[in-house]
């Protein structure tokens, strides 16, 4: 039996002379007066050939007009005919082909539910976007439209609201009437509700039985009906609830956005904020900037594509006209007192939901509505704070009481403990909260066993991207403390998260953890092992190719060196003495494909550390880095690539460092000359760096680089390079020729002796 991807493969390779053909046989089908079920299975089928490819269909311009006459002329075929005909145009919008003229209001009530997705999917149509916003208004607004309309109406206005142009023509007295509207559908919704149908012949007539809707533990509502109110059959009013509830959220950016006169993006990319505040750790380290790692992230052919809605929220300012003056007309008042109204039942909405919520807190997956619910609602209230900053003595206390309640409590779904910290981190400045304790639970607790909850570390690093620049400058010291926890999603799911971890990645470096950093990077591949590792003996795999790797894991003796790889702080021990047994005890997941992802993009990774060292221009930092570089060239997990990758990047980074700071090869002529001295150095990838040592050492031990440079150092070196083999020193420069030529390219000349301006 063919497989749904099968059967996609085949329709992708339909095409040329054999779709021309299908679309001939479709439009002679619609072109009969008798459109039954053959006709229905070929707009099926041509529903999915236009769709299962990312490449645009051409059709004949005929088809075109036929399919937008069956959308918009009800006597054209039954209603599954015309969705099917409504989904395949929308499926090839933007096309120059569909006339959006076609489409324009005011049209039949019957025709919308057709209609509007073309619309909305058709590009080209944005010129008249704001004219449908305005029909839609009318559906919403006036009298006479039936409810069901409405229903289509407010979904469609959340599809396009965010569009800059789309309110352009809303005046004041558009948003006090649709304000007003939708506190009236929250605060209205019938508290009762009717049995489901039921299709029995024994089922009794007449009037409909109504019941009180009951509360999610069972018992009776006594007070205003949510989405959380459970009933057999839903009436239209009570749908609108709902619906607007869904809605409030995005209206609310949209309209704060408008009135404080920034244009409204439903997805504002990062390159174009300004996040290009430095920042600044607790010991005085001088990191690099996030617009500085953003720009290394784009050298490397990496780009963003998380957005932030609240970024965009400018400080609360006071509520001024759309129309941009603070002049407060009779309209601008009723305006605000409208807007303060909607505010007020939105409040009252969300307490409402969080207190059904308290009844049965949402702890499985099973409570989904609830857990979304919740979810949602603590970020509705998390805008209207942000918008209005009055809410938060009313709404405060209670989100902070549900967090306090929830936050040991190990069944409870990770996200919602971290929309709360959300709320709470991000208006904790107006009331007086500490965020030690929060941040502590669920970048510490939390995260170190909910890592491999793919929503969660979404979630998670969407957080600590949104929110960069305000962490760095906490007291808590978020990234520079739970760095190695948040590395365990990155080694989890490598290539998913490389781009977000490569603009974190200078908040984690300061004077104190520049170091363990650095370790931790180079073990990234070992760090996916061991992860590994324990969930298999979690799942109680018996795959014996990982058998002697579990065992070790379980090992008593080895529970100290596997404890520290899974540390949930910084800041915790030192195992490069065992790194060998480590690599060791691993080896049999080398060729794993998340062990191969991590040890992939290392290399990225310590690019934009090192570059984020040398902007720190810290001395320390700087003589410690080259220390663990020249000592962990050798003590690489053994991965061939990985190896030969680190290699060189340590070889293009060394010379960076040499170059700027020469006094570095005298200060570390010990560990320069062990490394030219061990011909363990060349394997695996390390002739690059062995001719770079060899370069600095002949370029820069001299006096004139540093003062202790004395002649039994510069005797030393001569022996070691003596010493070594000549017809290896020929292999090598025959090899690497391209090498050398790049070093002595990109190298300044040393014609003087002329003491470097930034000896350390």
């Amino acid at each position: 039996m063919a497989t749904k991807g099968d059967l996609y493969q085949q329709a992708r390779s339909v095409d040329g002379k054999d779709f021309d053909d299908w679309v001939q046989l479709v439009q002679n089908t619609l072109q009969l007066n008798d459109r039954g079920q053959q006709c229905l299975t070929l707009l099926r089928q041509l529903c999915v050939f236009v769709s299962v490819t990312k490449y645009s269909r051409n059709l004949a311009p005929t088809l075109y007009a036929l399919l937008q006459n069956v959308v918009l002329e009800p006597e054209q075929g039954p209603p599954r005919i015309r969705l099917m005909a409504s989904c395949i145009l929308r499926e090839l919008c933007p096309s120059d082909n569909i006339a959006v003229k076609d489409f324009n209001p005011p049209v039949e009530e019957s025709n919308i539910p057709y209609m509007l997705p073309v619309l909305l999917a058709q590009t080209n149509g944005r010129g008249r976007i704001s004219q449908l916003a305005l029909e839609i208004f009318r559906w919403l607004t006036e009298t006479g439209y039936e409810e069901e309309l409405c229903l289509v109406a407010l979904s469609s206005l959340y599809a396009i609201c965010s569009h800059k142009r789309a309110l352009e023509k809303f005046s004041e007295d558009h948003f006090r009437a649709l304000n007003l509207q939708m506190m009236g559908w929250l605060k209205q919704a019938n508290c009762s509700s009717a049995q489901m149908p039921s299709s029995s012949i024994f089922s009794a007539g007449g009037k409909k039985q109504m019941f009180p809707v009951k509360e999610i533990d069972g018992s009776v509502s006594q007070n205003l009906f949510t989405l959380l109110s459970i009933g057999g059959y839903y009436s239209s009013d009570q749908l609108l609830n709902i619906h607007v509830f869904s809605f409030l959220r995005r209206w609310t950016l949209v309209t704060h956005m408008m009135r404080v006169g920034v244009a409204p993006s439903p997805a504002p990319d990062y390159k174009d904020m300004e996040r290009s505040v430095s920042c600044q750790s607790r010991d005085g380290f001088r990191s690099t900037s996030v617009t500085s790692a953003f720009n290394v992230a784009g050298s490397l052919g990496l780009q963003s594509s998380l957005s932030n809605p609240l970024s965009s929220i400018p400080n609360p300012l006071p509520a001024t006209p759309l129309g941009g003056t603070t002049q407060q007309t009779p309209m601008a008042s009723l305006v605000g007192r409208a807007r303060q109204q909607l505010r007020e039942a939105v409040v009252q909405y969300c307490l409402r939901v969080l207190d059904q919520c308290e009844r049965k807190p949402p702890k499985t997956a099973e409570d989904d509505l609830a857990l979304a619910c919740l979810y949602e609602c603590i970020a509705i209230l998390d805008v209207q704070c942000t918008v209005h900053r009055g809410l938060l003595s009313a709404v405060f206390p209670t989100c902070k009481k549900m967090y306090t309640r929830w936050a040991q409590d190990s069944a409870v779904i990770p996200n919602l403990l971290l929309v709360m910290v959300k709320f709470l981190v991000r208006h904790s400045d107006s009331e007086v909260f500490d965020m030690q304790a929060p941040f502590e639970n669920i970048f510490g607790r939390v995260l170190g066993s909910q890592f491999a909850n793919f929503s969660f570390a979404f979630d998670t690093v969407d957080y600590l991207l949104e929110n960069q620049e305000a962490l760095c400058r906490h007291s808590t010291a978020i990234f520079t403390r739970f760095f190695p926890n948040f590395l365990k999603i990155l080694a989890w799911a490598p290539v998913t998260y490389v781009t977000e971890f490569l603009q974190l990645l200078p908040s984690f470096i300061s004077t104190s953890t520049a170091l363990e950093v650095l370790h931790s990077l180079l073990d990234l591949p070992c760090l996916a092992a061991i992860l590994q590792v324990q969930q298999l003996c979690q799942d109680g795999s018996t795959k014996p190719v990982y058998a002697c790797c579990m065992a070790a894991f379980q090992e008593t003796s080895n529970k100290l060196l596997f404890r520290h790889y899974l540390r949930l702080e910084s800041g915790r021990g030192d195992t490069i003495d065992r790194l060998g047994l480590l690599h060791q005890l691993l080896g049999d997941l080398s060729q794993h494909p998340r062990v191969n992802g991590a040890a992939e993009i290392t290399p990225l990774l310590l690019r934009v550390y090192f570059q984020t060292v040398l902007y720190g221009r810290d001395a320390g930092v700087i003589s410690q880095v080259v220390g663990a570089v020249l000592e962990r060239s050798t003590l690489l997990f053994a991965i061939p690539a990985f190896q030969e990758g680190i290699k060189r990047v340590f070889a293009e980074q060394l010379l960076e460092f040499f170059k700027t700071y020469p006094n570095l090869v005298v200060d570390f002529h010990r560990d320069v000359r062990e490394h030219l001295s061990n011909l363990r150095t060349l394997a695996t990838g390390g002739e690059p760096l062995y001719l770079h040592l060899a370069w600095a050492v002949g370029t820069y031990t001299h006096i004139c680089y540093n003062p202790q440079c004395t002649s039994n150092i510069t005797l030393e070196f001569f022996e070691v390079m003596y010493i070594y083999p000549q017809t290896h020193i020929h292999t090598l420069i025959h090899t690497h020729t391209h090498t050398l030529i790049h070093i002595c390219t990109h190298t300044h000349t040393h014609s003087d002796c002329t003491p470097s301006a930034n000896r350390l």
